[in-house]
């Protein structure tokens, strides 16, 4: 646990798995600590670590394994801290070192970044974990117990934010943002009104809107369908990008109730398309979030309703998943979506968990190529260093004739130039979307964007150059 300071510590402040400090225990030693005389130089240093993505360990591997992995944890951030340092488990997986003199800090930091790192076997499992560390110094972080506590927090939050097993110093902004998020969090609370009414109730306020972005096809310029994209339009902050709201959305346990509602409006919408000039249907695409996909039943419940509310037929809806959530065990709730008659997306492929053994052993029906390969098409149409475009291009072509040798169909994303349309479909890509089609509009200019997508060339390049 560390030494012991003048405070009393008593046995309900030591965690009975690990043997070190709770939060109660730590607070204790934190604010003995800061109350005594010192140097000005020294910078009491508080670090908290938490165990990232640890839920999964507990929900592959059981609790018991979950436990001992755990107590391996605490033992090597024990050792890594040394004598003079205080740990702590302030919750179910995170922990606290104080180090009274601050020294060496950031070693410390990257030196607990490693050790936890390192696979662990417990009951027959090999086991890989990651952290995220926030690191805050007194006095200028947090001149008491609490203000440290919360500042370390909030820096733990903004490296788990910037993507995990990484480590931050607090920052000032860091506390803005801390609240920036909390007012969004209220309000996106409030926007769906679960506490007053039901859900279908709530969000007859207008807040979210879905809006639509078209497909075509890279052979005929044929409109094939459009890809529905949740939109919040805040009373007050004015349109919230999705990148803001939905990782909350899924943080705080609203992902489902609001994915719900856009999956039904989106079918909604759909039903009520025009059909186009040449007499085919049009899909709309739907994203699904890992979460969602989690609740297998839920979900498989939540789209057969969406589709027999809006009358559209199962071969109309596409569900979009990330290759992350490929990864992870939804194989059952996959193969329900597909038994219903639904079409299947992998979204973003090529920047995740790709697996072909998984690609194949899943019945997609498209795989939509990431933008970030597109835009490497694009620097390299407009001349600037050479061999800047390559990787981009090649990884477009391998995923197209990936996609032809499955029976797969292609979609690139974020097309802008009718070069690197020209490109995509000689790479062998079926489908485009981006703004050289359209960008996303809302369900009311949709009719009007099929009317227009009927006429040749519409989207700035033929079909036979």
């Amino acid at each position: 646990m560390g030494m012991v300071e003048a405070a009393v510590i008593g046995s309900d402040d030591v965690d009975p798995l690990t043997g070190l400090y709770l939060r109660r225990g730590i607070q204790s030693i934190i604010a003995d600590s800061l109350a005594q005389p010192k140097d000005p130089s020294v910078r009491p240093t508080l670090l908290v670590l938490d165990l990232d993505r640890f839920k999964a360990v507990n929900d592959s591997a059981g609790h018991d394994t979950g436990d001992k992995v755990l107590k391996r944890v605490a033992d090597r951030i024990r050792r890594a801290a040394g004598p003079d340092a205080t740990v702590a488990r302030t919750s179910g997986d995170e922990f606290a070192v104080f180090l009274p003199s601050g020294d060496a800090v950031a070693a410390l930091a990257d030196k607990l970044l490693e050790l936890v790192g390192h696979p662990y076997v417990v009951n027959g499992h090999a086991i890989t974990i990651t952290a995220s560390i926030g690191i805050a110094q007194s006095p200028m972080d947090g001149a008491d117990a609490e203000a440290l506590l919360r500042s370390a927090t909030i820096a733990l939050h903004q490296a788990e934010i910037e993507g995990r097993n990484r480590l931050r110093k607090f920052e000032p902004s860091m506390q803005d943002r801390a609240r920036l998020r909390l007012a969004l969090e209220t309000d996106l609370r409030a926007a769906l009104a679960l506490q007053q009414v039901e859900l279908r109730e709530a969000l007859t306020l207008d807040q979210f809107v879905v809006h639509y972005q078209p497909m075509v096809d890279l052979a005929s310029g044929r409109l094939t369908g459009f890809e529905a994209l949740l939109r919040w339009q805040h009373p007050t902050r004015g349109l919230i990008n999705p990148d803001s709201f939905i990782p909350l959305a899924e943080s705080i346990g609203l992902i489902g109730a609001l994915g719900s509602w856009a999956l039904r409006r989106a079918c909604h919408d759909a039903a009520n398309w025009p059909l186009p000039a040449h007499g085919g249907t049009l899909k709309v695409s739907v994203n699904v979030s890992p979460l969602q996909l989690r609740e297998g039943p839920a979900l498989i419940a939540g789209i057969s309703e969406a589709l027999t509310g809006a009358g559209l037929p199962a071969e109309r809806l596409e569900i979009e998943i990330t290759e992350s959530a490929m990864a992870e065990n939804g194989a059952a709730t996959l193969a329900a979506i597909y038994a219903l008659g639904i079409r299947l997306a992998i979204d973003d492929f090529g920047t995740g968990y790709s697996s072909l053994s998984r690609l194949s052993q899943f019945s997609f029906d498209r795989i939509k190529i990431d933008r970030s390969f597109i835009q490497a098409i694009g620097a390299a149409v407009r001349p600037q260093r050479q061999g800047s475009v390559g990787g981009g291009a090649w990884m477009i072509r391998a995923i197209a004739a990936l996609g032809n040798g499955l029976g797969i169909a292609t979609v690139v994303e974020g097309v802008e130039t009718a070069a690197q349309a020209s490109l995509a479909r000689q790479a062998g890509v079926t489908e485009m979307q981006g703004y050289l089609v359209n960008a996303a509009v809302p369900a009311e200019a949709v009719p009007a964007l099929i009317a227009r997508l009927d006429q040749a060339n519409s989207f700035g390049m033929s079909a036979h150059e």
